[in-house]
């Protein structure tokens, strides 16, 4: 198996991991002598984003708008190396394994509100507005282990993606 089938293979059990056990957090039946609690529905002033159920809502498709343009190249084309989506709150902290001396490119894709900076092997590169639009970086020689880090400026929030493939020719 490829490391790239290993890599998205482990994400997906992972992925199942996580719903499971989501699936298993909800509270049980309250107490008779406890009180109820008193929450007012959302009403017209509070956002449906402000709510627990409207900021999963908004994430998940953020999420998959930055996948839906990063998914120009199929995980399966010999040029891709690996890719990957995290809340901007979260940040991407990661490490690529490359072939020491080929030619990479970096996308990265920001959703949401604010900006992005890309961090590729401690420089920083072209900082990345989260409008949707994928911005670029050329890596010309690459390190044996690439670190990858994009935090968010002040402010910034939403979700983030990136793609590493391998340039040809």
């Amino acid at each position: 198996m490829t490391g790239m089938r290993v890599y998205l293979l482990t994400g997906a059990a992972l992925g199942l991991l996580s719903v499971g056990a989501v699936g298993c957090t909800e509270p049980g039946p309250a107490p008779a002598s406890a009180k109820p609690a008193e929450s007012a529905p959302p009403t017209a002033s509070t956002p449906a984003a402000a709510t627990p159920q409207g900021r999963g809502t908004a994430a998940a498709a953020q999420e998959k708008r930055v996948k839906d343009v990063l998914d120009t190249i199929s995980p399966d084309a010999p040029a891709f190396v690996e890719s990957g989506v995290e809340r901007v709150e979260d940040g991407v902290h990661h490490r690529s394994r490359l072939t020491k001396g080929t030619a990479y490119q970096l996308a990265v894709v920001c959703v949401g509100e604010g900006t992005v900076v890309p961090v590729v092997g401690g420089e920083a590169t072209e900082a990345v507005p989260c409008d949707g639009v994928t911005v670029t970086h050329r890596i010309a020689s690459a390190p044996a282990e690439l670190p990858l880090a994009v935090e968010g400026r002040a402010g910034a929030s939403g979700a983030v993606g990136w793609r590493v493939v391998a340039v040809t020719g």
